[in-house]
Parts: C-alpha cells; sequence; structure tokens
C-alpha cells in the first residue's frame, strides 16, 4: 500500500507539472535533476564540500526562476552551470586531503553526473517549450515508462522465471521486460488514435527498451557502490533517482528520435 500511495504521489505531481505549463515544468524538471545529482554524488561518495556547492547553485537559478517573472527559459540554469563546474573543478584540484588520482576520479563523477543526469531534464525541458506537442510529447513518454515499469514489475513478480542480470538486478526477468514491451505497443497505438502521431508507434518500442537498459544502468552503479537504494525518499520505491532512473536515459533517445523525425533529418 505505502509503495502504491508513494507512486502516486509522484504521478499526480509530474502530471500536475506538465499540465500547468513550461515554467512550473521546468521548474520542477530542475529540482528533480538537483536530487538526483545530489544522490548521485552521495553514493559514490563525493567530497561534502562539493556536494554543497552543488546545492547553491542548483539553488540560485531555480529562485531566480521562481521569483523573476521573465522568460528567460534554460538560460539561468545554463550560465550558472559554467561557474558551478569552474568551482568544483579547482576546489577538488587544491584539495589537499587526497591523492591526484581520487582527484580525477571525483572530477570524473562530475563530468559523468552532468551528462547521465543534467543533460536529460534539460532536454525535456526542451522537448515541452521548443518540439511542437512537447507538451503531448511528454506526457506520453511519462505514461510509456510508467506502464513499461509497472507492468514489467507485476509480470515479472507473477511469471518470471528466466533473469536478465541476476547480479545486477535479481528481480528483472525476461517475461517482464517482454511483458512490459507488449502493453507499451498496445498503449502506443492508443495514443496514436488519440494524438495523430505517427511517431507514437516508434516510441511506443523505444521507451520501454531504453528504459529497461537505464534501470540497468543505474542498479550497476549502486552494485558498484554497495547501495541498495539511492534514497528513502519514496518509501517502496527508494530514492529521486530510482524513481527517475529510465527517464533519464529515455529522455535523450527520444530527443534523437523526434528531432529527426520532425526536421526530417533522415
Amino acid at each position: 500500500m505505502i509503495r502504491f500511495l508513494t507512486g502516486l504521489i509522484y504521478v499526480v505531481s509530474i502530471i500536475f507539472s506538465i499540465e500547468k505549463g513550461e515554467k512550473i515544468f521546468r521548474i520542477v524538471m530542475m529540482i528533480l535533476s538537483f536530487f538526483c545529482l545530489f544522490e548521485f554524488l552521495l553514493i559514490l561518495k563525493t567530497n561534502i564540500t562539493l556536494v554543497k556547492v552543488t546545492f547553491l547553485f542548483f539553488l540560485f537559478p531555480i529562485l531566480i526562476d521562481i521569483f523573476i517573472d521573465k522568460q528567460k527559459g534554460l538560460k539561468p540554469y545554463i550560465i550558472f552551470f559554467i561557474p558551478y563546474s569552474i568551482i568544483f573543478l579547482m576546489i577538488q584540484l587544491f584539495y589537499n586531503k587526497c591523492s591526484h588520482k581520487e582527484k580525477i576520479v571525483q572530477v570524473s563523477h562530475l563530468i559523468f553526473g552532468l551528462i547521465y543526469i543534467i543533460m536529460p531534464f534539460y532536454l525535456a525541458s526542451y522537448i515541452y517549450s521548443i518540439i511542437h506537442h512537447g507538451k503531448q510529447l511528454i506526457l506520453g513518454i511519462f505514461i510509456l515508462i510508467w506502464t513499461n515499469d509497472s507492468l514489467s514489475y507485476l509480470i515479472g513478480r507473477k511469471w518470471g522465471k528466466r533473469k536478465i542480470a541476476i547480479s545486477i538486478s535479481p528481480k528483472k526477468s525476461i517475461e517482464g521486460v517482454i511483458g512490459g514491451l507488449f502493453f507499451c505497443i498496445i498503449l502506443g497505438f492508443f495514443l496514436y488514435k488519440i494524438w495523430e502521431k505517427k511517431y507514437w508507434f516508434i516510441l511506443s518500442v523505444t521507451v520501454p527498451i531504453f528504459s529497461t537498459i537505464g534501470d540497468l544502468v543505474e542498479s550497476t552503479i549502486k552494485r558498484s557502490c554497495n547501495v541498495k537504494n539511492s534514497g528513502v525518499w519514496f518509501p517502496g520505491h527508494g530514492g529521486f533517482l530510482d524513481r527517475l532512473d529510465s527517464f533519464i536515459f529515455v529522455i535523450p533517445i527520444i530527443a534523437a528520435v523526434v528531432t529527426s523525425i520532425v526536421y526530417n533529418i533522415f
């Protein structure tokens, strides 16, 4: 029951942010990206000073976006991330309590975190505001991800026998993955009927595949650090990174697919 209620609150919050418009959605995406990066850095045992720097440089652009009513879009976030990256690197460079090898490892955590976590949330905001029917696209992607996660979990729990990667994710099974994909394809047909866009047939297959890969990638990171959950924010689910691991991995792929279709790149 707790797992269901926390999941429901999360789903309602996302749908609310999508329906309330570009600014609210962007702010919610940036807040979620902060919590995900925060958990990511803690999992990798990043220097606490650097984590505090991360908090400050996330807080300022979010406050500017909330209280300054101007159509700046993602510009404040991009502007603040330039000095943030430089200060992060400078602190690590002059930190005397770790070896040069450890300094390189810490810096690589930042670079990987920015690409793996922050970029997808920026892309989601970009898709929402720039791409034609971006609001529908983001909503549909979330629905496909939730469908895949829920159905693959339920089917795998009931009928799953053949495991995909026991050492990484012991509960994930081939039967569950196939079940999630099957229902996403059915859902893709209904989304096509509702929004009359042929790319939903492509996304109904692409989203569940990369959603599963994203879940396995995050599980690999946690396993390598001997961590079960990224956080405790969602009882029964884990942390923000646990809830959004599929979304983080799916969005860059979807951005590439949709952009190529919309602008006739291929």
